[in-house]
Parts: C-alpha cells; sequence; structure tokens
C-alpha cells in the first residue's frame, strides 16, 4: 500500500469514523480497517499519518491521531508475532513493514505529545519482547543518538522508550539469556544514561522558576530512575557500583528537594512532578538497601535520616501516597535485618511508632470520604489489598518487620499506643481514636496473613482475646447498625482475619450479629458482613489422625438462618450505591455450595432473584466477578437440584420433575441473552444449557426447548467467536450424549460433521474438535457415521501432516491418537485398521510408528478418562486386530508405546483434575476466582459437563491391570521384547 496524500486521506476519514456515536458508522469504518491492515505497507501508512498530525492543536486532529496510535498498537500487538493458535488465521506484519516500522519508531516516540507516546511506548513494548536486542541491534545506537539533541523534551522520548524497553527485566527469572539481553543494554547505555542525568539535573536550577521546563524536566529524570531500577534488577552491574557515589549523590539531593512551584495547592488526589521523582528514587534506595546492603551500607545512614525527615514532613494528602509508602517500605526493609539493628535504638523504635505508624494507620478526610462516596475503593484498598500499597498496609508491614528483630519491646510499645488510643476514644468519642488503634491490633497482634485464610501466626505478647471482649465485640452486638460506621466495618473484619483462630461455637454465636449487618445503611458494612459470612464458610478442621478436613461450619449450622440470610443478602443487591457487589454474590454462591441439596424449600425463591438480578446487570455488565459469582450461582442451583452424583437422596423422577422446572424459569432469561447477543454472558448461559441437559438420562431425548434451540446453534456466526467455542462444545456433547439418534434422525450429523472441521482447521480450536468427534463416535452406531469416516480421517491425516510439517506435532498427536482408541473401543479395532487401510495401503503401521511411537511419553498428559480410553484402546489394538497381530515390527512398537504408557501411570498417577471446591476453594490468595477466567469466557465450576466414558466398566486406576491380563490372555506370556523391568512391573499387576 502505498503512502501518497490520496491514502493518508482515507485512512484519516476511517479512524475519524471509529470515533462516531453512531454504530453503524463505526462498525463499517472497523470492518474495512480489519480487510486493510493485512495489506503491506498499511502500518506504515498508520504511522505517517500519525506523525504528520503531531503538529496539529485542532480537536478533530488531536482525536485522529491518539484512534491511529491505538490502531497501530494493536496491529503490533496482534499481528507482529501471530501466537501459535492465531498463526493460521492472522497474518503478520511483513518483513519489510517491520524494518521501517523499527526505523522510525524512535524518531516518533522522540516527538510525539504524551497521549500518543503512552500508546507507542507500549507497542515498543511489544516489539521489543520479540526483536530485541538480536533482531533490533541499532534500538540502542538510535537511543544515544538522540540524546546529542539538546532538548529536554527530546531526551523524555528517549527515556520513555528506554523504560519501555527495560522494564522487561524486573521481576523475571534469570537466566543466561537474560544476562545477556542486559549486558547489550548496559554496554551501550550505562553510561550515557548517568552523563544524561547529571546534565539533566543541572538544568534544575536554569529553570527553576520555569514551570512547564521544570516539570518536563523532573519527568525526564523520573523516567531514567525506572531506567536505573530495571537495569539494575537482576544483579547490580560493575559500572553502576563502581559509580555508585555520583548517582547516591544525585538521588540525596531529590529526596529532600523543595520547590513551591511545582505544588499544586489545589490538588490532593494526584502526585506532583516532586513526588512522582522522589518515590522513583525511593524504590531504587529500596532496591540497593534489600539487595546489594554490603555495598549500600556506607550510604545507609543519610539515606535513613533523607527518608526520616520526608516520613515527618509529608502531608496526608492522598497525592502523597505513592512516596509516603516508597519510604515506610525503605524502613521495613531496613528494620528487618540483623546488620541494621543498631540504627533502631529504643527511642528510634518509639518515635517509627509514635510519628510514622500511628500517623499512617489514622484514617484521613479521603478516607472518610472514600468510605461514602467510593464505597468499591475503599474495599478494595482496605480488606483485600490493591495493585498499589496503602498507607496503612505499609505501615502494618512496618511493624511486623520490626518484630522479627524486637518482638517484646515492640509489641510493647504498640499495645501501650493501643491501649492510649482506646481511652482517648472513650473519653471524647473521636472513632479516628479506635479506628487506628483496631488496625494497629492487626498489624501487631497477627504475624503473617493471607486473603485465603486469614490471620497466620499470632503474636504471643498481645492479649488479642481481652480486646476481642472488651472493644471488637461490643461493636458487632451493637443493635444500631449504622452507628459509627467505620468502626463497625473495622470490627467485623478483625473477626474475618481472626477467624481460623475463632471455634465453632464463637463463630456460630457471631453468625446472627454479622447477618444484621447487612441490613446498614453503609455498602461497607453490608459488603464486609457479607464477606466475613463467606470466609467463615470456607474456614476448615484438619483430622490430624485421619488427615482429613471438614468444613467448621456446616450446612445444619446454617439451617436456621437460611431466611434471614438470603433476605439479607439479596437486600444488599438492591442497594443502588454498588449494585453489582460481586463480594455479596460470592457470599450467595458460598452459601449455596454448603446449603448443597438442602436448598429445596428456597430453590424458587434463590433463583427468582438471581434470575432477576441477570435481567438487571444484561442491560450493562461491568463487573465480570460478579457476573462469574452469579452464574456460578445459578449452576450451584441446578447441581443441587438435579444431579444424582452431588445429592444422593435425589431420585431420577424428583431430578426430571426439577429439570423441567428449571428449564421454565431459566430458558426466558437465557433466550433474551442469547437473542440481546450480550456477549460476557453467552458462554455462560451454554454452560448451564448443557450442565442442565446432562441432568436427563443418556440417550433420553430432550425437551421441545431444547429441539428448537439446536438448529441456530449450528450456525457459523456462533462459533466465529472464540469465547463460545468451549462452552457450545460443551453443549453439544451434551447434545450428542442425551439424543444422538434424534439427531441423526433430524438431518443434523452433516450440520454437526461441520462445525467439528471448522474446529478442526485452527490451532485454537482444535482440541474442541476433538471432544466433539470423540462424543460422536461414543454415542452414535457406526451405520450412522460410515458415509463420513474416510472424510473424518482424511481431514484428519491433514492437519496431522500439517502439524509434522509445523515441528508442532505432540499435542495434536496426543488428540489424534486419543480419538483414534475412542475409535478402537466404540466400534473394534478392524474396522478402525479396515477403514485406515482402504485410504492408504501401510497406513496403520506409519502411523503406529512415525506418530504415535514418537510421542508416546506425551500420551499420558491428558486426564485419566483421555488417559484410560487411550490404554484400553491400545490393548484392543494389540490383541484383535489382526492386521497389527501379524505385522510384528508394528506390533512390538505399538506395544512399546503402551508399555510407555502405562509406567507412566503407575509412577505419576492418573489426572482427576480439580474439583469445582479446588477450583473455588483454592488455598492461594486469588482462590475463588474461577479457572479459565478472561473477558471472553470464564469456566463454571459448578457446570460440569462429563465426558462421554466409552469404558465407564474400567476405572482408570484399573487400566494398566487390564491390560496386562488381555497382554497375557491373547499372546500367553509377556514378550522377550521388554526389558526385565518392564515384565516385572506387569507381572506384579497381575498380582
Amino acid at each position: 500500500m502505498e503512502v501518497n496524500d490520496q491514502t493518508l486521506g482515507v485512512l484519516k476519514n476511517l479512524l475519524g469514523e471509529l470515533l462516531s456515536t453512531y454504530d453503524v458508522t463505526r462498525k463499517n469504518a472497523e470492518a474495512v480497517l480489519k480487510s486493510t491492515e493485512s495489506q503491506n505497507g498499511f502500518p506504515i501508512l498508520v504511522l505517517t499519518l500519525v506523525q504528520l498530525l503531531v503538529p496539529s492543536t485542532a480537536r478533530e486532529d488531536v482525536a485522529i491521531r491518539l484512534s491511529g496510535a491505538l490502531v497501530f498498537k494493536n496491529m503490533v500487538k496482534k499481528r507482529w508475532q501471530p501466537s501459535d493458535e492465531d498463526a493460521d488465521q492472522v497474518a503478520p506484519i511483513s518483513p519489510a513493514d517491520k524494518e521501517a516500522i523499527k526505523k522510525h519508531l524512535v524518531e516518533l516516540m522522540c516527538t510525539a505529545p504524551k497521549d500518543v507516546q503512552s500508546q507507542l511506548a507500549e507497542a515498543v513494548t511489544l516489539i521489543a519482547k520479540h526483536d530485541f536486542p538480536y533482531q533490533w541491534n541499532d534500538l540502542i545506537p538510535q537511543l544515544v543518538a538522540k540524546l546529542a539533541v539538546q532538548d529536554v523534551h527530546v531526551v523524555k522520548g528517549v527515556m520513555l522508550t528506554a523504560n519501555s524497553i527495560f522494564k522487561r527485566y524486573r521481576n523475571v527469572e534469570a537466566s543466561d539469556k537474560l544476562y545477556s539481553e542486559i549486558i547489550v543494554c548496559l554496554t551501550g547505555f550505562q553510561e550515557p544514561l548517568l552523563i544524561q542525568f547529571q546534565a539533566t539535573s543541572a538544568l534544575v536550577p536554569n529553570y527553576a522558576q520555569s514551570k512547564p521546563e521544570l516539570v518536563a524536566i523532573f519527568e525526564t529524570l523520573r523516567l531514567m530512575s525506572r531506567v536505573f531500577f530495571s537495569l539494575n534488577w537482576q544483579d547490580i552491574p560493575e559500572f553502576f557500583e563502581e559509580n555508585m557515589a555520583p548517582w547516591m549523590a544525585e538521588f540525596a539531593k531529590y529526596l529532600s528537594y523543595t520547590n513551591p512551584m511545582l505544588v499544586d495547592q489545589s490538588e490532593d488526589a494526584e502526585p506532583g512532578p516532586i513526588e512522582r521523582l522522589q518515590a522513583a528514587i525511593l524504590e531504587n534506595v529500596n532496591l540497593y538497601a534489600a539487595k546489594y546492603e554490603e555495598m549500600f551500607e556506607p550510604y545507609l545512614p543519610q539515606f535513613t535520616q533523607l527518608v526520616w525527615k520526608l516520613l515527618m514532613d509529608v502531608g496526608a494528602q492522598a497525592k502523597y501516597d505513592i512516596l509516603a509508602t516508597s519510604a515506610i517500605k525503605f524502613l521495613t526493609s531496613v528494620s528487618g535485618k540483623q546488620r541494621n539493628m543498631g540504627l533502631f535504638t529504643e527511642a528510634t523504635q518509639k518515635d517509627i511508632v509514635e510519628h510514622i505508624v500511628v500517623k499512617n494507620l489514622t484514617a484521613t478526610e479521603a478516607d472518610e470520604e472514600l468510605f461514602e462516596d467510593n464505597s468499591a475503593d475503599y474495599i478494595r484498598k482496605d480488606m483485600e489489598g490493591s495493585d498499589q500499597d496503602t498507607r496503612r498496609r505499609s505501615a502494618t508491614e512496618l511493624v511486623r518487620s520490626l518484630l522479627k528483630l524486637f518482638g517484646p519491646q515492640v509489641s510493647q510499645l504498640c499495645v501501650s499506643y493501643i491501649q492510649a488510643m482506646l481511652e482517648h476514644y472513650n473519653k471524647s468519642q473521636d472513632w479516628r481514636a479506635k479506628d487506628a488503634a483496631l488496625h494497629l491490633v492487626l498489624a501487631v497482634a497477627v504475624k503473617n496473613s493471607s486473603n485465603a485464610s486469614g490471620a497466620g501466626e499470632l503474636n504471643p505478647h498481645v492479649n488479642i482475646l481481652s480486646i476481642f471482649d472488651s472493644h471488637v465485640l461490643p461493636e458487632v452486638h451493637d443493635q444500631n447498625v449504622n452507628s459509627r460506621p467505620i468502626v463497625k466495618a473495622d470490627a467485623i473484619k478483625l473477626i474475618c482475619v481472626f477467624r481460623s483462630h475463632l471455634q465453632a461455637p464463637f463463630l456460630l454465636s457471631i453468625l446472627p450479629h454479622i447477618i444484621r449487618h447487612l441490613h446498614s445503611k453503609h455498602v461497607v458494612i453490608q459488603t464486609y458482613a457479607a464477606m466475613c459470612i463467606e470466609r467463615f464458610l470456607t474456614v476448615k478442621d484438619r483430622d490430624r489422625v485421619t488427615n482429613t478436613t471438614t468444613m467448621r461450619i456446616k450446612k445444619e449450622d446454617l439451617a436456621p438462618h437460611y431466611q434471614t440470610l438470603f433476605a439479607g443478602l439479596f437486600a444488599v443487591l438492591e442497594n443502588r450505591d454498588l449494585p453489582e457487589n460481586d463480594y455479596v454474590m460470592k457470599c450467595i454462591m458460598r452459601v449455596l455450595v454448603v446449603i448443597g441439596g438442602d436448598i429445596g424449600p428456597v430453590t424458587e425463591l434463590v433463583l427468582s432473584h438471581l434470575t432477576t438480578a441477570l435481567e438487571r446487570v444484561c442491560k450493562n455488565p461491568i463487573n465480570p466477578h460478579y457476573n462469574h459469582y452469579l452464574f456460578e450461582s445459578v449452576a450451584i442451583l441446578v447441581r443441587s437440584c438435579t444431579s444424582l452424583a452431588s445429592n444422593p437422596g435425589l431420585t431420577q423422577e424428583a431430578a426430571l420433575v426439577a429439570a423441567n422446572r428449571f428449564e421454565a424459569l431459566l430458558f426466558p432469561p437465557f433466550q433474551s441473552v442469547l437473542q440481546l447477543d450480550v456477549v460476557e454472558f453467552v458462554p455462560y448461559v451454554f454452560q448451564i444449557l448443557g450442565q442442565l441437559l446432562c441432568s436427563r438420562p443418556a440417550n433420553g431425548g430432550y425437551s421441545d426447548a431444547y429441539r428448537a434451540l439446536f438448529p441456530p446453534l449450528l450456525s457459523p456466526v456462533l462459533w466465529e467467536r472464540r469465547g463460545n467455542v468451549p462452552a457450545l462444545t460443551d453443549l453439544f456433547v451434551a447434545y450428542i450424549s442425551r439424543g444422538s439418534a434424534e439427531i441423526a434422525a433430524g438431518g443434523h450429523i452433516t450440520g454437526v460433521l461441520g462445525v467439528w472441521q471448522k474446529l478442526l482447521a485452527s490451532k485454537a480450536t482444535e482440541v474442541y474438535s476433538f471432544h466433539l468427534l470423540n462424543a460422536l463416535f461414543a454415542c452414535n452406531p457406526v451405520a450412522t457415521l460410515s458415509p463420513y469416516l474416510p472424510t473424518i480421517f482424511n481431514l484428519l491425516l491433514q492437519r496431522m501432516q500439517a502439524a509434522v510439517k509445523d515441528s508442532k506435532t505432540v499435542r495434536f498427536a496426543r488428540l489424534f491418537i486419543h480419538s483414534l482408541c475412542v475409535f478402537s473401543v466404540t466400534y473394534g479395532p478392524v474396522l478402525l485398521c479396515d477403514t485406515l487401510e482402504a485410504m492408504t495401503a501401510g497406513l496403520v503401521g506409519m502411523l503406529v510408528q512415525n506418530i504415535w511411537s514418537v510421542n508416546a511419553e506425551k500420551m499420558s498428559t491428558g486426564d485419566d478418562i483421555e488417559v484410560k480410553q487411550t490404554l484400553l484402546g491400545a490393548t484392543r489394538l494389540l490383541t484383535e486386530a489382526p492386521l497389527i497381530i501379524n505385522n510384528s515390527v508394528v506390533w512390538n512398537s505399538l506395544l512399546r508405546s503402551t508399555v510407555v504408557l502405562v509406567s507412566h501411570i503407575l509412577s505419576v498417577g492418573t489426572h482427576t483434575g480439580p474439583t469445582a471446591e479446588d477450583m473455588l476453594n483454592g488455598d492461594d490468595d486469588n482462590a475463588g476466582e474461577g479457572l479459565e477466567f478472561d473477558s471472553s469466557y470464564s469456566k463454571l465450576a459448578y457446570a460440569f459437563i462429563p465426558s462421554v466414558d466409552v469404558c465407564a466398566e474400567v476405572e482408570a486406576k484399573a487400566a494398566p491391570v487390564y491390560f496386562a491380563k488381555q497382554l497375557v490372555s491373547k499372546v500367553g506370556s509377556f514378550p522377550q521384547s521388554l526389558n526385565p523391568a518392564e515384565i516385572d512391573m506387569l507381572q506384579k499387576l497381575l498380582v
């Protein structure tokens, strides 16, 4: 594509149409761009237009150049190096365009305005990930050459580019390849970085009265500080060690720098240029103090004093939060090391607790405003952590660091301040005093904690029970659930954090009081109550004798509270201040899990509230976690009321009645989701529809509603959206397992195979094609599929050949062989061999020797059903297929591959996969977010669609025994081609 006035004009119009408020106009522009972006020269056209619009200040041009930068970034993300899964669908950017981009991108980065720079910086990061340094070896020289320009704005662009590239060296595991890359960066950039930092720093006095220039200078210094951080993160380079003095002199200078011109008195939230630079410098100082303490030791007293003074002077406004937390982190790092004990005398410890810890634990006006006006942010920061450290969290970590070396002294200090603040509260009713005291309790009483289990090891020097009895429980027992709201929230939080240390009788006694707080008018209190209840229901007790676990609160304990609990939880969901409260929905989900099959009396009440919530959120789904827990709750209801496996007391007749009732209640809102094409919800709907269908007997057919739904599901458009594919595949497996004869009678086999072929054609969806094919094999008589078998196997072989050509055969080979084994078990090994040999003589031998044998080690990486079916299918081929039995070379090759599989099963065991409870009750801090969670598809833990198992009569763990017995039965003894260890292994199986 040529770059000329005409093409530039067309592109400019298209980018403008992308910003249109009219859907049709915008979607047409998106379609045109999508069809054009794969043309050679198009990326250069976009960059050229962006560069031409850089000088313009017209509103339309500013919007269009940003739109162009976004298009370019997304193009790089998608097409610079397409993923393996996308490789067959996405054309990569041509080599010529890549070279042109790398030649001009630095120039544009150095001259573009901030909004465009930020998008281009992301593009640089993506390109560098694949090409730097070995395929972009002139990048560092380009950047260094630009530093010769005496323009701080150009230098800033250079440093933004460098930061975008070098930041990938942080927080990654060391390797020889990584160090070789860093050496390339250091060789070309370490000395220019120091020289430029000093030169830029020297400009500060010259522009002391020029705010625009000074702001640019400080941002440039900040970016250089971040580059310093990246280049030093893995290990301290020799150059930086030798030049530590000039670097530390510069850093020290800015930790004490002040300039009223750069302080915006009207701004309370966003940090200014000084604070941003100081926070970046503190990150560097923290890094050296933590990792290179011996080399940094001469500078430690100076920086400790600087940080101390900074913390004494820093204001309480939110704009200083990052600075304050970075400074506290420095003290935390230093205070926890034995070699620094001399810095922390008893007087220093007292000053730290009084002037730093208590000060930063005390609620500010901004905290109070956040509690009232932005409850979601308050909860995120206070209860469960956030991406950035808060002052309270940093102060808490500082206390816990001090406890490591000064446990008794610091504990006594903190307890005295807790008592003083509580006494002050009793006299003045100043809620801030009690709020700070309770947070100091959390800091000093808990040595470690996690979101998953709450408080871990407790501090023996703190009498937590006394504090609970005197100051926590009275708040929760107070009948007025709206008084002292922040303190009430603190009290609930403390109970929640200490939950694993509270015995069942205490938890049950406090539970009604926590439930009562669901009716508070404050969203934070409502949410903390729901969160507390939810986490109560995850506490487990371990029997040390049997090493088994049981829930501390059982469903029998919860039964008296069903009505009040659900009434309170669903009432919270009506709160307009936080209508999509994922913490509350997660609590509802957890309660339903605990109740299980006893949900009967309140099923329709709960389902009615859930469908109402679904109808409401369909209009504007904004909270993916809320949505996930909502559908998970529906899935749990379906499972509890219709699944015989999860509800042993349920009869088949009762399950069918329940299934019919759920269909009647769920189909209307689900059809609404499908008709409105609510993208976020469609995969959830398909999963629950599949789950509900699976509640019916195998081959028992399905209802008119499902019958009417099936033909539209064959539409290729539905399968184009990748997020639909896993759920739709499971739904099709459910259809096939419950009504394969009806599908065939309705003339839909060709349509289903068309879907299968589409899935097989892409690496991204080939896994699901095999799920579908195996279900077709397992659930249809051979006569139904006979006309299609040559085409099916021909397509499989074509894809197998393509995989071999790309040298990416392992996964496809495993799936292919598994499907052959499913066919072997279902229809017999003779028919399998005859079908393959009819296509090409000798094909069976080629597959066994060139595919099966080569990938034998990987055959055990599937789940237990797949591994079992592969083993049993191979067993039948070895013992029942004359074509293989009569060819000793092929037979021995297949035997060897099968023995490898048996050996792996015996040494590693089978892969049962996580249970629903495992998926939602993980032991890590992110438990409960579900597996396979992303913007397009999230797997529901409780909407389980079982695989069709054609070997259900043989348990997975018994499959090796079955193989050994069948082999001896057919052959008479174990072949001598096996080595002694293998023969011994098989003989033990017979015993």
